[in-house]
């Protein structure tokens, strides 16, 4: 009976370790030797045939499944750059090998049997294979390139939505038995576990985020608030599928990388004037508040606002009424065309979607006109109240 049992475990790892490449898709690339992960963590980098030197600090391995499931880094498109199964790129967080290191790559069966395959790239005559440079049991490792051999096997395992190679989502919060994370990905999905539901904001006006539920499929790079089913990844399933438009209109945003190593320092400094993150609002339920960070975490969303946004933003589900002919307080605000009107108020400031302001008008009270510099979405501070403007 055991000798029974230890077959169809070792059926199972064998079945799930030799998975083969089968075409463009998205995948897990894990070093058969020492079981680590491939993590993109930068878009910096470069190979140097003739020099025989390599720089590829942008890629860092982690061993620890688990710890794979919740990461976007870790989600791999393996693209097949001519047809003809010879030059390869592989691209995630908004980058690529070809784009970190200017040339493609090659993957070939190293042993059908195993299920590995090597990457390498060639150049005037020579290769330079990828390899696993961290020859022990550490859970952290750093790619290298020159020499072939066992270090420089990997496995690619399609991304599934079973156990075996699923990507799933970690919530960040609890708020009345419901679960919350925010999520900047650069690829495309929908839910696959039941009682999941994505949103962005519209609005930022009157203190809350004024909440839109995405219908059907999230688009590659798109900042989502995501209200998870439970508070475990496995029962958080997402299921990649086809990229469909960019949504329009969202406050939020997001970056794909924060790293502070000394070789690959990027990161995107948070500003406590212009940005909300997702957090616990004084009342303890959920919301946008101003963050004590220094850098804004990767693969997640945060708000972008004008300067003087209250500190703490409540989450709403109602819909916002006015959008291009706004009465707050004693302020109008309209919009026609690229000419902005606004009447009520002693001043109004103007901002782009990134935070910077493009406008100031002053004395408003009997109407002032801005004529805004481009077509596309800004957001409006009057008095207390912060608008979103779409224009065309």
């Amino acid at each position: 009976m055991k000798k029974a049992i230890a077959a169809l475990l070792f059926c199972s790892a064998a079945m799930s370790a030799s998975a083969l490449l089968d075409g463009d898709g998205y995948y897990r690339v894990q070093n058969a030797m020492t079981e680590r992960y491939i993590y993109v963590l930068d878009d910096k980098g470069s190979l140097n045939f003739q020099a025989t030197t390599a720089e590829l600090g942008a890629i860092e391995l982690w061993k620890d499944y688990n710890k794979t499931i919740s990461d976007p880094a870790t989600v791999i498109y393996v693209k097949d750059l001519n047809g003809k199964k010879q030059d390869y790129d592989l691209q995630t967080q908004g980058t690529g090998v070809y784009s970190i290191i200017s040339y493609p790559v090659s993957i070939r069966m190293a042993d059908k049997n195993l299920g590995t395959y090597s990457i390498f790239g060639r150049n005037s005559g020579l290769t330079r294979y990828i390899g696993d440079a961290t020859r022990s049991t550490k859970d952290r490792g750093y790619v290298t390139s020159l020499e072939n051999g066992e270090y420089y096997r990997w496995y690619f395992h399609p991304i599934t939505t079973d156990d075996t190679n699923y990507v799933g989502i970690t919530p960040e919060f609890e708020d009345g038995g419901d679960y919350y994370a925010t999520l900047y990905a650069d690829f495309p999905f929908d839910f696959h576990s039941a009682g999941m539901t994505a949103y962005y904001v519209n609005t930022v006006a009157d203190g809350k985020a004024f909440l839109t539920e995405v219908e059907g499929t999230v688009p590659r790079g798109t900042a989502v608030i995501v209200k998870c089913s439970a508070e475990e990844a496995v029962n958080n399933k997402l299921s990649i599928s086809s990229d469909v438009n960019a949504i329009k209109g969202n406050c939020l945003n997001g970056v794909y990388f924060c790293n502070n190593d000394l070789v690959h320092k990027n990161q995107t400094p948070y500003d406590k004037k212009t940005m909300r993150v997702l957090g616990k609002l004084s009342d303890g339920s959920i919301g946008f508040v101003t963050a004590d960070i220094s850098y804004l975490p990767r693969n997640k969303a945060y708000l972008v606002v004008p300067e003087n946004t209250p500190a703490e933003i409540r989450l709403t589900t109602e819909t916002y009424s006015g959008i291009n002919d706004i009465v707050a307080e004693n302020a109008s605000i309209r919009v026609n065309g690229q000419t902005l009107y606004i009447s009520g108020v002693a001043s109004a400031e103007i901002y782009n979607i990134t935070g910077n302001r493009v406008g100031r008008v002053t004395d408003a009270t009997n109407g002032a006109t801005f004529t805004l510099p481009s077509a596309g979405l800004y957001l409006v501070k009057a008095g207390n109240t912060v608008v979103k403007i779409t224009t065309k």
